[in-house]
């Protein structure tokens, strides 16, 4: 005799769910068709769910797309605390790039959408004010992770700790693009030598207690 164990959701565990999966269907049609050309049907239809589904998840197609930011915000977050949790900035920079090298490494559709979206929100008051909190965020997550690999070190970072993270933002985001126009003569490996003439400038000592 053949038994079926059936496991019930909670309501919270089946609402999760069904978020993960619309953000899901949300990536690969977005991907596809552009932040644009994509609409709530598309997003429902590639999820199995109705569009009364996303709704009740999301507000509107502009807070889907934020919550695929927010969420690979996280991801590359937790990336950040694995590669750092036991080696200093400099070998963490180094796994970091060692991980992102190789002709994956640029994420070309993530980066048409973000830069799609990117366009849109500057029409947009409400999603410009998201996004700019959503990258506001990002660069908090990195400015601490900065501060305190430094500290570790007792050495003074030459740029404050949240300036730092804004460069190396700016660095990714603007290479990201212009490799994706001209690949052949754009090499994202730039970032790295960047970062570290921004890391290693002048570094100065924190100045020790006096023991008397």
């Amino acid at each position: 005799m053949k038994f079926e164990v059936t496991v019930r959701l909670t309501r919270a565990e089946a609402r999760e769910r069904t978020r993960r999966e619309l953000l899901a269907a949300a990536a690969r049609v977005f991907a596809a068709k552009g932040f644009a050309g994509a609409s709530v049907d598309d997003v429902a239809e590639a999820a199995g769910y109705t569009k009364g589904a996303v709704y009740s998840n999301f507000a509107s197609k502009t807070d889907l797309m934020l919550a695929l930011i927010e969420d690979r915000i996280r991801r590359q977050s937790e990336v950040m605390d694995e590669v750092f949790q036991d080696v200093g900035l400099e070998e963490g920079l180094r796994e970091l790039d060692r991980r992102s090298s190789g002709p994956t490494a640029l994420d070309r559709e993530w980066m048409m959408l973000v830069g799609e979206f990117m366009l849109y929100a500057m029409r947009d008051e409400r999603a410009r004010v998201a996004l700019a909190a959503e990258y506001e965020r990002a660069r908090g997550l990195s400015a601490a992770l900065i501060e305190r690999k430094f500290a570790e070190t007792g050495v003074r970072p030459p740029l404050p700790p949240r300036d730092i993270a804004i460069l190396i933002e700016s660095l990714g985001i603007g290479l990201g693009f212009q490799a994706l126009i001209d690949p052949q003569r754009v090499s994202l490996d730039l970032q790295a030598v960047a970062v570290e003439r921004i890391l290693g400038g002048a570094p100065e000592r924190e100045p020790e207690a006096d023991a008397g």
